[in-house]
C-alpha cells in the first residue's frame, strides 16, 4: 500500500507497505508529480517496508528519469530526506545514493528518529538560506 501524507508540512512522508500493487506504482509518481510542483521547502520521510524488487523496472525507470527531470528543483527545496528502512542491514554502504543527492539524506531503520533529524536539517536549511540573504 502506498500512502503520501501532506498533513504534517513541511514534513511530508511517503510510506510504501506490504505487497506493492500496480495502483500503488501510480500514486507513487503521482506523488513524485506533485513534489515536482511544490514551492515550498520540504522535508521526506520515505518509508519502504517491503521486499527487495517489488517495484516494477517501468516504475523505477520512470522514478529516475523524475529524478533527473527534478534534480535541480529538488536541491531548491528539498532540505533533507530520512529514508526509513527496517528491512535492510543498516550497515549496508548506501554512499552512492547519498552522495547522488543534491540534499542531505540518511537513512534509519525505524521512524522514530525521522522528525528530529529533519528538524535539524530544516534549522540547517534556514541558516544557510539566512546567510544566502545576508551575502
Amino acid at each position: 500500500m502506498f500512502v503520501f501524507d501532506t498533513t504534517g508540512d513541511p514534513f511530508l512522508w511517503m510510506r510504501l507497505t506490504g505487497a506493492v500493487t500496480q495502483q500503488d506504482e501510480e500514486y507513487y509518481l503521482q506523488a513524485l508529480a506533485l513534489l515536482g510542483e511544490r514551492s515550498a521547502p520540504f522535508g521526506l520521510i520515505s518509508v519502504i517496508d517491503i521486499n527487495s524488487g517489488e517495484v516494477s523496472p517501468e516504475t523505477r525507470r520512470a522514478q529516475a528519469l523524475w529524478f533527473k527531470r527534478n534534480r535541480d528543483h529538488l536541491a531548491r527545496l528539498c532540505f533533507g530526506l530520512v529514508r526509513v528502512r527496517p528491512k535492510i542491514d543498516p550497515n549496508q554502504n548506501d554512499d552512492n545514493f547519498v552522495r547522488a543527492m543534491p540534499f542531505p539524506t540518511q537513512r534509519i531503520p525505524q521512524e522514530d528518529q525521522a522528525i528530529p533529524i529533519l528538524v535539524n536539517c530544516l534549522e540547517a536549511h534556514e541558516q544557510s538560506s539566512k546567510q544566502a540573504e545576508i551575502s
